[in-house]
């Protein structure tokens, strides 16, 4: 595929992209909802409990007290903290295969909407760390996706273009914002979905 020589920068959402955070029957749970997977996603992305936990405004504890009180659930506490830990199974199969395969001369960064409970496991038990040139994770940079904030950071910090920059991402309304300023923003989900865009804009080297 032709490579497209103005993007500097690939930049990976990691959930439901690098990493399996399992079936809709898990935010079902979490949420005390049903429906689509879709609609489930923005409620949890419209939840001001999640967004002051990604952000690093509130502790586990606050979260774990808030979130439950927010969607009227009356799982006991230490059992919602233990699943909410738990809940990133691992990376999908061929993740790191396909990090890697980023062409050198790309500045490979991540975008992604985390927290403290999370990070750790993310970057020693996944071994996410040191296989990416910039790491932007919510809860240390203090805003969210799919806030305008964190998207300017992004491009603030890297001292690129928007257009420079290739984002993918599993979730729409992230995807919607970023390329309304101006980044080349394209939903996937998993690895295969996401080889394919990489693919397509040239900047795999295999």
């Amino acid at each position: 595929m032709k490579q497209d020589h103005n993007i500097r920068v690939v930049l990976f959402d990691l959930g439901n992209v690098l990493v399996d955070l399992g079936d809709i029957s898990e935010m079902h749970a979490m949420l005390n909802t049903e429906g689509e997977e879709t609609e489930v996603w923005l409620k949890w992305l419209k939840s001001p409990t999640v967004a002051a936990f990604d952000s690093g405004k509130i502790t586990f504890d606050q979260f774990a007290d808030s979130l439950l009180k927010e969607v009227g659930s009356n799982i006991d506490k230490e059992t919602f903290k233990a699943s909410f830990k738990a809940w990133p199974r691992g990376l999908f199969a061929g993740a790191l295969e396909l990090v890697e395969s980023v062409k050198p001369e790309y500045h490979r960064a991540i975008l992604s909407n985390t927290n403290a409970a999370h990070w750790p496991r993310l970057m020693d038990e996944m071994a996410l760390a040191g296989k990416f040139h910039s790491y932007y994770a919510s809860h240390i940079v203090g805003f969210v996706k799919p806030d305008e904030a964190i998207y300017q950071h992004v491009i603030r910090n890297l001292q690129v273009a928007p257009e420079q920059i290739l984002f993918i991402d599993d979730n729409q309304i992230n995807i919607d914002m970023a390329n309304a300023l101006g980044m080349k923003a394209f939903r996937v989900k998993g690895v295969d979905e996401a080889r394919v865009v990489l693919h397509q804009h040239g900047v795999l080297s295999s």
